[in-house]
């Protein structure tokens, strides 16, 4: 049983229970599917309607997409608090001896690698995400627009969410080339997330 297979109250209440897990990391990547989520109904509520006939085909790869998104950020939202726990388990290992110390300090790495990978995958589901909202801003029901709004604000919330645990996670990490590929990677989500929040809104508001 993970994260996700918890009901609702269940996954609240784990997340206000004194544990560090689950977190941030985890609410970043249900906010992606909640979006995703938003975003299907949108299309799914023009799917089979008068006057959204061009667009049909589109209307389904958007909910077949989303869909698919819903199950990856599940994902994430258990390998998230599973990378933590990995971090404090390192960080628990013994180091009496030399030894002892150097795997510790291995373990620690590739533990904190992981722990600022998935949050990095978590930042790439969530810009799909808002990508899934703009289409369904385009495509979907005219009449649902403000909701393909929330879903692009919901998506951009995780989004940036997961960014602050890539970049604490970062400071730890002693290889700078994979420093260097990670931070070229967050900055060009962040930008292409800009780019593509401004726009949803913007259709958005201009239908208002």
């Amino acid at each position: 049983m993970g994260v996700g297979d918890n009901t609702l109250e269940q996954f609240l209440e784990s997340l206000a229970a004194a544990t560090p897990t689950p977190g941030g990391g985890s609410v970043a990547a249900f906010c992606g599917a909640l979006s995703a989520a938003l975003s299907r109904m949108v299309s799914n509520l023009a799917i089979g309607k008068e006057g959204y006939e061009p667009v049909q085909a589109e209307l389904a790869e958007l909910d077949r997409r989303g869909r698919d998104l819903q199950r990856k950020l599940l994902i994430l939202m258990d390998d998230d608090a599973k990378a933590y726990d990995e971090v404090i388990a390192s960080m628990r290992l013994p180091k009496g001896t030399g030894e002892e110390r150097a795997s510790r300090v291995r373990a620690m790495q590739e533990a904190y690698e992981r722990a600022t990978t998935v949050p990095l995958d978590t930042m790439q589901s969530c810009s799909e995400a808002l990508a899934l909202a703009l289409v369904a801003a385009q495509k979907g029901n005219r009449n649902a627009i403000t909701d393909a709004g929330v879903a692009a604000l919901v998506a951009e919330a995780g989004l940036r969410s997961a960014a602050l645990n890539v970049r604490i996670n970062l400071a730890a990490l002693k290889d700078n080339a994979l420093r260097a590929r990670v931070e070229e990677r967050l900055e060009a989500i962040l930008k292409e997330a800009d780019t593509v929040g401004h726009e949803v809104i913007a259709l958005v508001e201009n239908r208002l």
